[in-house]
């Protein structure tokens, strides 16, 4: 059995030597556009000397990109500061070019529709919004050079101040989520000119904000992106005849069409699919065997896609969908269609599969071992001081060797509760394993945040995680680790789930965020003995760990770690059977007013809000006479998600 080669982490320095070491050869030229932005952003996010000249690459770069060469000459080593050479920070890739679905093409294809309507006509400041709208900037700028228009390039944040002059300034940036920092530099940056905006959109309402405060905005529809374009019949069928590599033994299938109602998931949404998820399309492939039906799903072509090609093509494994094909800017995998869903409860056997799974990519995605220098995570920071109270290195540093007991690997970033499924043979199968290493959690690049994430998707807590894994690699001491690896995840993933609702995603939704919190709370507890323990006779200077809150920190929807809030009484004793079925009866009639969808998870009601966040402040009010209409006010809590007591919540 050969050893699978070890996939390289996306860090800055990684870049840096790969362009020294291609110095005067040719390279491909999307990768040598992004690894020039990519240290240029870099250079500016850390005010290092020789932005510059990175600045002044990446546009040349640019050009000759945006004029269809296919191949550029890599830049001679001393035009890199030797300092980008020894960073091993993580390359911070947008979301845009990472999983959204915007590609190259269409920072060229943004920059024609603002000339086709441009209502101004003298010098112009093209200011990416870092991280994502710098890797753009370039390019826009590159198709406003070949109009003849004077162009100048620059990168910006809020607060940052370039120089403008009396150019003016077009901000170029992401798609734009509420449009808030977009409306911050419009107003901040620009000089006698003004200030206009340039971003691809998923839907026009994305920049409402944006046109009500009076600024110029000049959109490219989601349906024009390169990404999108891509999944029309014609376009499909001959850019998979051209560029897809498909195993040899099958030879390469033809495209018989694609199935009805899911065409293209960007223009006509499937079932599960988020609105921001990258464009898929469903085939139906003729092969020697007969007709096949398949999935091809948007990568990035670039460096950004270098993971998710990785994990289709060295991954082997029954769970998630088998690779059919690989191509530049998509994956072909075979369709699954889930059949039943995990279920609350799901039996032993099915984490037992899901467990080697995990290790099993492990050994098949293995990533370089880190370089000397390389910073601590810093979700892995926002960990220690919340449970030391102190920004210590030392306690950072403990964790981070506790997150190292299993050697670096790939993760896939799929390990969550609505992801699993059984198909029609009841066999656990998974979707969504295509990696790309764009969250938080992935900077630690360990498996041990999959394998804590399983506790949450599983529902059988740390616990039944730990044992699983002590009977797989015996020796070890796993439950800190682990309990470290659940912080971690809860800590990135708290902040990212779903925020807006049907009935039954709000229920999903709500599940996961109360897993969440209660796992955190349990896991912090372990980890903050174990630092007390670690550090001797001196105290932990953080406050103890809670269950539960009386009121919710911030947000209706939110697990956090385990400190802050308000603590709430414990419920001694807990509710009888009579005060249990008056609850449920006082909750079925308070959620006949549409705000929350109760669902039950063991002996607690979880209220999911089934409005956007918009709506949430008016929900928080609608709870305060939820807890009038209670048996007893102290029933009614917060952990994750506002929840009910049937009995107390730990």
């Amino acid at each position: 059995m050969t050893t699978p080669s070890a996939i390289p982490p996306l860090t800055i320095g990684h870049l840096a030597r790969v362009l020294a070491s291609r110095a005067g050869q040719p390279m491909p030229a999307l990768r040598c556009y992004e690894s020039l932005a990519a240290l240029w952003i870099r250079s500016c996010d850390t005010g290092l000397p020789g932005a510059g000249v990175l600045r002044d690459m990446t546009l040349r770069a640019g050009r000759r990109l945006a004029a269809g060469e296919d191949t550029l000459i890599a830049p001679e080593v001393d035009r890199i500061p030797n300092r980008l050479a020894r960073d091993e920070s993580f390359v911070r890739m947008p979301a845009s070019l990472a999983v959204q679905g915007v590609e190259w093409q269409d920072a060229v294809l943004l920059a024609r529709t603002w000339l086709e309507g441009r209502d101004w006509s003298g010098p112009v400041l093209v200011a990416g919004v870092r991280t994502g709208g710098a890797y753009l900037a370039p390019l826009v700028a590159a198709g406003l050079e070949a109009a003849g228009v004077d162009v100048r390039v620059a990168s910006v944040r809020a607060g940052e101040r370039p120089e403008v002059g009396d150019r003016r300034v077009l901000l170029v940036d992401d798609p734009p989520l509420t449009g808030r920092t977009l409306l911050t530099l419009a107003r901040e940056v620009p000089g006698a000119a003004g200030a206009e905006v340039l971003v691809p959109v998923f839907e026009a309402a994305d920049v409402e904000g944006l046109h009500q405060a009076g600024i110029t905005v000049t959109v490219l529809p989601r349906e024009q992106w390169q990404s999108i374009r891509r999944l029309e019949p014609d376009v499909l069928s001959a850019y998979l005849t051209a560029e897809a590599d498909w195993p040899r033994a099958e030879g390469a299938p033809v495209v018989d069409g694609l199935v009805p109602g899911r065409e293209n998931s960007a223009l006509i949404p499937w079932p599960g699919v988020r609105r921001r998820s990258p464009a898929r399309a469903a085939l139906r492939l003729r092969t020697l065997g007969g007709i096949r039906h398949a999935v091809a799903g948007w990568v990035p072509p670039g460096i950004f896609g270098d993971a998710a090609r990785a994990a289709a093509t060295a991954l082997r494994s029954p769970l998630p969908p088998a690779t059919l094909a690989v191509a530049p800017s998509l994956v072909v995998t075979e369709d699954l269609v889930p059949t039943a869903a995990l279920g609350p409860e799901p039996p032993p056997h099915l984490l037992e599969e899901a467990m080697d799974y995990v290790l099993a990519r492990a050994q098949q995605l293995p990533v370089e071992p880190a370089r000397p220098g390389r910073s601590i995570p810093t979700v892995v920071r926002t960990v220690a001081q919340a449970l030391t109270g102190a920004d210590e290195e030392s306690s950072a540093a403990l964790l981070q060797r506790l997150l190292s007991v299993l050697g670096p690997a790939l993760p896939d970033n799929r390990c969550e509760a609505e992801k699993w499924f059984l198909d029609h043979g009841g066999r656990l199968r998974k979707t969504g394993h295509l990696a790309h290493p764009y969250r938080r959690d992935n900077e630690l690049l360990t498996p041990l945040l999959d394998l804590a994430a399983l506790a949450v998707a599983f529902g059988g807590g740390l616990e039944a995680v730990v044992q699983s894994l002590g009977r797989r690699l015996p020796g070890q001491f796993w439950y800190s680790a682990l309990a470290v690896a659940l912080l971690c995840y809860g800590t990135a993933r708290g902040g990212q789930l779903p925020r807006t609702y049907n009935a039954q995603r709000a229920g999903e939704t709500a599940v996961e965020a109360y897993r969440l919190q209660r796992g955190m709370s349990q896991a912090a507890a372990v980890v903050q003995h174990m630092l007390t323990d670690t550090v001797g006779d001196r105290a932990v200077a953080a406050p103890g760990v809670v269950h539960r809150w009386a009121r919710q920190p911030g947000a209706l929807v939110e697990p956090r770690l385990p400190f802050g809030g308000t603590p709430a009484a414990a419920l001694e004793p807990g509710p009888t059977g009579e005060e249990t079925e008056l609850t449920l009866k006082a909750v079925t009639q308070w959620t006949e007013g549409g705000i929350f969808h109760p669902v039950r998870e063991g002996n607690t009601l979880l209220l999911a809000p089934l409005g956007a966040p918009s709506a949430w402040p008016r929900a928080g009010e609608a709870l305060v006479e939820l807890a009038r209409l209670l048996p007893r006010p102290g029933l009614l809590g917060w952990c994750g998600v506002p929840v009910v007591s049937l009995s107390e919540v730990g």
